[in-house]
């Protein structure tokens, strides 16, 4: 649609009417990319309702959102400007609608300059901009074996490769010299360097580790220049030499915005030109959602130095490094931090990448290459039958193993806790695993898939102790594996792997274990499934709204009402586990570190293989969004002997719930919450926080995506969330990886049309992700970041209703209405109404009765007071809308009774 300047009239030349009428705005003057800011007004004679916000130079400088949070002051009234994607001086104006003459105008500008490192900007995005995925960590459960396909990476991983430098560093202009950087990074990436007879680049170990399943692309753009000083994008203190600051990210994004369409990339590497002094970057990996020209794009992010490998730390290369980096990317956290004594070492990439060693079974089978009937499986945490019995073994390196052998064997000592056992035979024709540390060997590896906040307490993957004759967890011909289990009842149960007939083509592994006897009690962690990442499958909250209409509430906290919190408990082992203590802690919605408030505990008996529902009450406050944990304290039975429990692993779990109705109205609303980020370590840190969402008609709004935390300290950082689909119509708006649909020229993408896209999505919920990754300060400098933990937000759209009338008169009657300016508000025949009666007699134990209103055709209803209200003698009564789909809820006013 067209729009016609609006026009400057000098005061003196006002038309009279408008004489009379002022407008005066506060807007700061200077905004990074991609942030927000309220424009506060003041006006005379004048409201919003009369008025245009105008950026004439478009979305490349920002958009106008005019929803309505719960801070709105209609005697200081305000809009929400979200700041674009171009740098730049921009214009906002307020514009008379009737005679489109500006009424104010203030210039701003749009950088990606920031000096605070304590706070990082704000953000708002709209589009599809894809969360963080946090694995699973049971796999295939109990039936097939675990940690199988949890981080899938399939097809091509698209690379952008963008060379940038800065102020006191410029690349050289000589265009043999950039040619043969080009040439150095496309080579060690894509194409090749010559090693041994063998073109080795990151691209070929990648198709080879994955048997083809995964591959790489790459473009190689710029380099672009960003306007200031090494220093202000890159750390220069002791033990941080070339950390990345705050502003790196998306300044470098915003530099290569005039080069890049960002549709068509999943990782972007940074190649910085060193800075006067010969400093260089540090290689770093992280990601976040970040603002371009496409729109909001979900990106991981890769910095490196130019001269990594050759002027600059030469006893490395870029291949190696870019390897190590992309298993970040993938979801892989590094295997050679906390030192455990036994940690993989040159036995996986994630460990150490200098002699580009093959991903270890685990991680294959969590990035989906390695297959379910590939291996053999032993699960030994549920007891059975002895077990004696030989596996040939193929060569982990040579794929699909023929008929009559497997790839590896799992043994599930507890769920989520598994031995892994792969025969390493490196291939002549292969680039990865030519320089094991054994050759020809049998690797037993210790892995613990369940998810752990910062710090961690030990990696994923581990080699086995050493065992008692000192054959350790790399087996040869004649050596073995072995382990007497003493706490359990039927002592001594021993398991032993012994190996034999390596011949470099396959290994024999012989598996003997007894009967095991012990219990096991035990609690999933997240993710319940893909639309529940951050909530676990085994609690459950329970309360009259989600039990009235579970299809809409099911799990949803209701504040302010009782709840039941339900875990349900499951023994895994043979032996029945009486007097289980599950104890219950209650948190502030939070991304990791936040504290701990307890709850009462329940205590009850778990048969062999059964579960057991735990319970507790909880009453939230009205004015909070949390998180629930539940715990069970390390189990055994007395003895003589004492039996302990099979696994610690899975004794933990919790869930973050928060969801929100933006209700659609003129304007819509605004919604509001607070998401507690902390530090767990004992030395000053940084905290990233990184939203997604799933939902192109909504806007989320987050205060800081960084910040700097004191040891043991949190910080609430506000988090903001709103349904508007005119942004189909202001800005363009990514659809996901691939595409984005920028509707302000509708004739670029005829296939897109802006009206089925909103009835598509209109009634899917927001699924808003926000997951908090971490710097380890004991790392120096830090390499890549580290998820600390998450949260998700389902946000929903409605049209706003009310109570039009509600009274107590002998009978309890009302009316709910759409929330319009019209005289005659339609009544609202959908949904249903819960009546709450309350006796706050004793505040800490109050007693509450819910009863269900049905709504008649125009939103009226009429209920009799029950016996059970009588029975509490019930002191006040409060009508509560439970939504029906596409509405909004609604509270009455509290009634007392007389």
């Amino acid at each position: 649609m067209l729009t016609i300047p609006a026009r400057r009239v000098p005061r003196r030349e006002l038309p009279p009417f408008l004489l009379r009428k002022r407008v005066s705005l506060k807007l700061d003057t200077t905004f990074f990319v991609g942030a927000y800011t309220k424009v506060f007004l003041k006006l005379r004679g004048l409201t919003l309702d009369d008025l245009e916000f105008r950026i004439p130079d478009g979305p490349k400088a920002g958009v106008v959102s005019f929803c309505r949070d719960a801070d709105f002051d209609p005697e200081n009234p305000d809009v929400m400007l979200c700041i674009g994607y171009e740098p730049g001086t921009y214009l906002f104006q307020v514009v008379d609608t009737s005679t489109n003459i500006v009424m104010a105008e203030q210039k701003f500008t749009v950088t990606t300059d920031w000096s605070d490192e304590q706070a990082g900007p704000s953000l708002s995005f709209t589009g599809i901009s894809e969360s963080f995925v946090s694995a699973p960590a049971w796999g295939g459960g109990p039936a097939g074996p675990q940690n199988v396909n949890v981080l899938p990476a399939t097809g091509t991983r698209r690379l952008a490769i963008l060379l940038i430098d800065t102020a006191d560093g410029r690349y050289s202009a000589d265009v043999p010299t950039l040619d043969g950087i080009r040439t150095r990074w496309m080579d060690e990436t894509i194409n090749g360097v010559s090693v041994g007879g063998n073109l080795v680049s990151a691209r070929q170990y990648y198709r080879e580790v994955s048997y083809g399943n995964f591959d790489l692309s790459a473009d190689i753009f710029g380099p672009v220049s960003l306007p200031n000083n090494w220093n202000t994008y890159f750390d220069t203190t002791a033990g941080k030499v070339g950390w990345p600051l705050t502003a790196l990210g998306q300044a470098a994004i915003t530099a290569g915005d005039s080069v890049i369409n960002y549709n068509n990339y999943d990782t972007i590497i940074f190649v910085s030109e060193q800075a006067t002094g010969s400093m260089n970057a540090w290689p770093y990996g992280w990601g976040g959602t970040f603002t371009t020209a496409e729109g909001n794009k979900s990106l991981a992010l890769i910095s490196m130095p130019r001269e990594w490998g050759a002027g600059f730390r030469a006893d490395r290369s870029v291949r190696a490094t870019v390897i190590h980096e992309l298993g970040h990317n993938l979801g892989l956290g590094d295997q050679y931090k906390p030192d455990a004594g036994r940690n993989v070492g040159n036995w996986d990439p994630m460990n150490t990448e200098d002699n580009l060693p093959h991903f270890s079974l685990a991680h294959r089978m969590m990035l989906g290459w390695v297959q379910p009937g590939w291996l053999k499986t032993y699960n030994f945490a549920n007891g059975g039958t002895p077990v004696s019995e030989t596996i040939t073994l193929h060569p982990i390196e040579a794929g699909a193993p023929p008929t009559g052998r497997q790839s590896g064997i799992e043994v599930r000592l507890a769920d989520g806790w598994n031995y892994y056992v792969e025969y390493r035979a490196g291939q002549s024709t292969h680039v990865g695993d030519r320089n094991l540390d054994t050759n020809n060997a049998v690797l037993v590896t210790d892995v613990d898939s369940s998810p752990g906040d910062a710090p961690i307490s030990r990696p994923i993957i581990l080699r086995v102790p050493n065992d008692s004759d000192g054959d350790g967890s790399v087996l040869v011909n004649g050596l073995d594996y072995r382990e007497t289990d003493t706490t359990d009842p039927t002592f001594p149960t021993d398991f032993k792997m012994s190996t034999s007939g390596i011949n470099g083509t396959k290994a024999d592994v012989r598996v003997e274990y007894g009967v095991n006897s012990r219990p096991d009690p035990a609690i999933r962690p997240w993710p319940a499934s893909p639309d529940r990442q951050w909530q676990s499958p085994d609690i459950e909250v329970q309360n009259a709204r989600n039990l009235a209409d579970p299809a809409n509430w099911f799990n949803v906290p209701w504040a302010g009402n009782p709840n039941t919190v339900i875990a349900r408990v499951k023994n895994n082992g043979n032996l029945a586990a009486p007097n289980v203590r599950v104890e219950f802690y209650v948190k502030n919605f939070n991304v990791g570190g936040a504290p701990e408030t307890p709850l009462t505990a329940d205590m009850q008996t778990i048969p062999a293989g059964g579960t057991v529902s735990f319970q507790t009450t909880w009453n939230p406050p009205g004015n909070g969004h949390y998180c629930l944990i539940v715990r069970i304290p390390g189990y055994f039975l007395p003895g003589p002997p004492p039996v302990i429990e099979m696994s610690v692993f899975n004794n933990q779990a919790q869930s973050n719930y928060d969801r929100f109705i933006s209700a659609s109205a003129s304007p819509a609303s605004r919604e509001i919450t607070f998401v507690e980020v902390g530090n767990p370590y004992d030395k000053p840190t940084r905290v990233f926080v990184r939203p997604g969402q799933s939902n192109p008609l909504y806007r989320t709004y987050v205060e800081h995506t960084s910040l700097t935390l004191e040891p043991g300290e949190t910080r609430k950082v506000k988090v903001m969330f709103e349904y508007d689909h005119t942004n189909l119509f202001k800005t363009p708006v990514s659809l996901g990886k691939t595409s984005s649909y920028d509707t302000t020229d509708r004739r670029q993408d005829p296939r897109v049309n802006p009206d089925l896209l909103i009835k598509k999505f209109r009634s899917v919920p927001n699924r808003v992700g926000l997951a908090a990754f971490i710097d380890d300060p004991n790392e120096t400098p830090p390499h890549a970041v580290e998820l600390l933990s998450g949260a998700q937000v389902e946000v929903v759209t409605g049209r706003k209703t009310r109570f039009d009338y509600f009274y107590l008169d002998g009978r309890i009657g009302g009316r709910v209405v759409e929330d319009t300016v019209s005289r005659q508000p339609t009544g609202v025949s959908r949904g249903k109404v819960l009546l709450i009666f309350r006796n706050d007699d004793e505040p800490d134990k109050p007693q509450v009765v819910y009863e269900e209103a049905k709504l008649d055709w125009d939103g009226r209803f009429v209920a009799k007071v029950t016996e059970k209200a009588e029975n509490i003698r019930f002191q006040t009564v409060q009508g509560y809308y439970v939504p029906a789909l596409d509405f909004g809820d609604a509270y009455s006013a509290i009634l007392e009774r007389r």
